[in-house]
């Protein structure tokens, strides 16, 4: 699904990496563990393109769809927190029966949200009033119910409470596509 070869990158004299090269097919399951400053979000990066590597390539499968949590939570709007679980739909691959999507996204939503650690009554309260983490809690459950076929997650877990990351961890164990994870926790 993506392939990565030979890439360097380095910031003036300070090289984080060499001929780095990596294939990651449609079920892999990659943990990236390193010190602060190692290159492992930089490597996320360069993998979304918003970074070039100083030599190599970087190439997506054809059609290959993947979703990105960052470290920092986004903007915070007027949406509810269900509104933002349900917004990758976009993600999902079109079909002809959008109405199937539609039927099951929000059922599917509340499950993970609660999941995730939020109460019944939550998904309809607007984001603005939850804290940033709770906020991040919700932008991991709208790439879970996207499910594409590849995560990309830098520190999932920062703002989770143990039973959420319990669930977490529990839910990524049948998760049906790949996965990379920038994580401090080892034993995550």
């Amino acid at each position: 699904m993506l392939t990565i070869a030979d890439i360097s990158k380095s910031y003036g004299t300070r090289e984080l990496f060499s001929e780095v090269s990596l294939f990651i097919a449609r079920t892999d399951r990659y943990g990236l563990v390193g010190p602060n400053g190692a290159g492992k979000t930089t490597l996320f990066n360069l993998i979304l393109g918003e970074e070039a590597p100083d030599d190599g390539t970087i190439e997506w499968e054809r059609g290959a769809d993947f979703g990105f949590l960052p470290q920092e939570s986004a903007p915070i709007g007027d949406e509810t927190i269900i509104q933002i679980a349900t917004s990758g739909k976009k993600l999902l691959p079109e079909t002809d029966d959008d109405y199937d999507i539609d039927y099951t996204l929000e059922p599917r939503a509340k499950k993970i949200l609660a999941g995730l650690g939020f109460r019944t009554g939550d998904s309809d309260q607007l984001a603005k009033t939850f804290s940033g983490g709770w906020v991040m809690r919700a932008h991991l459950a709208r790439l879970l119910v996207a499910e594409p076929a590849l995560l990309l997650l830098d520190e999932p877990t920062n703002h989770l409470d143990l039973e959420a990351l319990l669930w977490f961890q529990d839910y990524l164990t049948r998760y049906p596509g790949g996965l990379v994870v920038i994580s401090h926790d080892r034993a995550f």
